[in-house]
């Protein structure tokens, strides 16, 4: 049995409120509703008796809560005893697309750690879907989601569906990165025809659920492909951009210093815009850390510094 859900049914009870628990627990009601009845199916009887003047523990409810009150105080001790430190640990997690410039804008927070910070930290690169189910499932606090901005009705639908909230990042048209000494780089803007007779790179994992390929295609824009090369690794595709002046790949705005570190050049191109956007991904009541504010403010200005088209 998850410990999280004696800590929530304890607090119901001492509230003698879903709304008022929720909130002490900073989560949504919904969520905290769902992981009672979760509880007591797992029990296999009510804990709980709703009322309109609010919440009182069954005969079997106070039972199981003066036990559950009991297991926690005794898990409180023992981790009291073996992890003295915790409260000093600084703790964040995020889920995030294969994109340099949240990369760097992770490099630049994670610059203020020093030797002997007690930290746990957990960086994801990730496909959207799997970013949405990383923090709707705890397994990270935040997530950085990026759609065209063709799908965002069905993100949205998502977002609502597992009780998660958003904040706009940033939107973007996308470049066509390659060499410097790509025989295209010379050129300021490219002329979407020039591109067809050169390798492709394309992320292997990337998808849009419950959508054919047909359909995805078809209102994305996008034209069959006739050569490319399949990666699932963000250096990989740095690497092989620098090192195979045949090839390119549409992408997000690096920074700058990526670009010159990589030898790489983005180009605009002659096409229909292809406008994505990137948010920032989290569950309804949570509270952000002062670290994940921090992280936060680097992000949108790190964002706020590529080129917009």
């Amino acid at each position: 049995m998850n410990t999280q859900y004696l800590k929530y049914a304890v607090e119901v009870e001492k509230t003698g409120s879903f709304t008022k628990a929720a909130q002490n627990l900073y989560m949504s009601q919904p969520r905290l509703s769902k992981a009672i009845r979760e509880l007591e199916a797992q029990l296999g009887t009510e804990l709980f008796n709703r009322t309109a003047k609010g919440v009182q523990p069954t005969p079997k409810g106070e039972l199981f809560l003066a036990r559950a009150r009991n297991i926690l105080t005794q898990v409180e001790q023992i981790e009291g005893m073996f992890q003295p430190s915790r409260d000093k640990t600084k703790r964040f997690s995020i889920s995030v697309p294969r994109a340099s410039y949240v990369s760097q804008a992770f490099i630049e927070f994670a610059k203020d750690l020093t030797l002997d910070s007690e930290i746990d930290y957990k960086y994801w690169e990730t496909s959207s879907p799997q970013a949405i189910r990383n923090v709707a499932d705890d397994q990270c606090d935040l997530a950085v989601v990026r759609f065209q901005t063709v799908y965002e009705p069905y993100f949205m639908e998502i977002l609502e569906e597992k009780d998660l909230q958003h904040k706009f990042i940033c939107e973007f048209e996308c470049y066509a990165l390659m060499s410097k000494d790509h025989p295209l780089a010379g050129h300021d803007v490219i002329d979407y025809r020039d591109l067809k007779g050169y390798i492709e790179l394309v992320h292997g994992d990337f998808s849009v659920p419950l959508l054919s390929l047909a359909r995805a295609r078809q209102l994305a824009h996008m034209d069959e492909k006739k050569r490319e090369i399949a990666i699932y690794e963000r250096g990989s595709q740095l690497e092989l951009l620098s090192g195979l002046p045949s090839t390119f790949m549409w992408g997000s705005p690096l920074p700058q210093a990526t670009l010159d570190r990589m030898g790489l050049v983005q180009r605009r191109c002659n096409v229909s815009p292809r406008a994505y956007r990137d948010i920032l991904v989290f569950r309804k009541g949570h509270r952000f850390s002062p670290e994940e504010e921090h992280f936060i403010n680097i992000l949108t200005r790190t964002a706020d510094s590529l080129p917009k088209g």
